[in-house]
């Protein structure tokens, strides 16, 4: 499914740990060709928020520390114009199911990997950390790293390459190549080809204490 796209997406992954707010954003595009009536642009928000939620349930709260609490999904369209965001809040269970974590800003990365060469091909997802027992030396167990991998293999199911079983596609989109308000969003989203856990502890310096997400 290659550009020219119909319509381009934002959507974000919020949660909490230790107080602080954390986000991860991710981008979508689809051809699926609407009007630009309201509720047809709601509904395809409506199904792309709750297929992204359905993976944030079964995989992602397995792989994660019980410090990490899950409160919604957001999504908006970004392109060709914007919508107000579609927000599916997060019901029990909404916490990580791993051990404790000592810091806030301490993460699990998943890297996105586009056809595309360069920088702008590639994407990075800071995820919440896994608990202290699932971590040594820095890096992730092996069994916390297969739980990090089923969340990474429902997003490429659901939506990375032609056998995907949405029709959205999850891509990289450069902020350059799209321009400050996606003018250029054909230019700039890449689709991702894989996406793949790293085994060892991130950091995001910006989910200190007081630093914001």
């Amino acid at each position: 499914m290659p550009a020219p796209w119909q319509n381009g997406y934002q959507a974000r992954i919020c949660g909490r740990i230790h107080g602080q707010e954390t986000v991860n954003v991710l981008h979508f595009a689809d051809n699926t060709v609407v009007a630009d009536d309201p509720d047809e642009v709601l509904n395809l928000l409506i199904a792309l928020a709750n297929a992204l939620f359905e993976c944030v349930v079964d995989t992602l709260l397995p792989a994660v520390s019980q410090d990490w609490t899950f409160t919604k999904v957001d999504v908006r369209r970004v392109y060709p114009t914007p919508s107000q965001p579609f927000e599916k809040l997060a019901t029990t269970p909404n916490v990580g199911e791993l051990g404790v974590t000592s810091v806030s800003f301490a993460a699990s990365l998943m890297s996105l990997q586009s056809v595309l060469g360069g920088r702008h091909g590639r994407g990075r997802m800071f995820l919440p950390p896994a608990g202290e027992a699932q971590t040594a030396v820095s890096e992730i167990d092996g069994p916390t790293l297969a739980l990090l991998a089923a969340f990474a293999a429902c997003l490429v199911t659901k939506f990375v390459g032609g056998g995907a079983t949405e029709p959205y596609i999850i891509g990289i989109l450069s902020r350059t190549q799209a321009g400050p308000t996606n003018a250029t969003f054909d230019a700039g989203f890449h689709p991702a080809a894989s996406i793949t856990p790293k085994p060892f502890v991130s950091v995001m310096r910006s989910r200190r204490i007081g630093h914001g997400n």
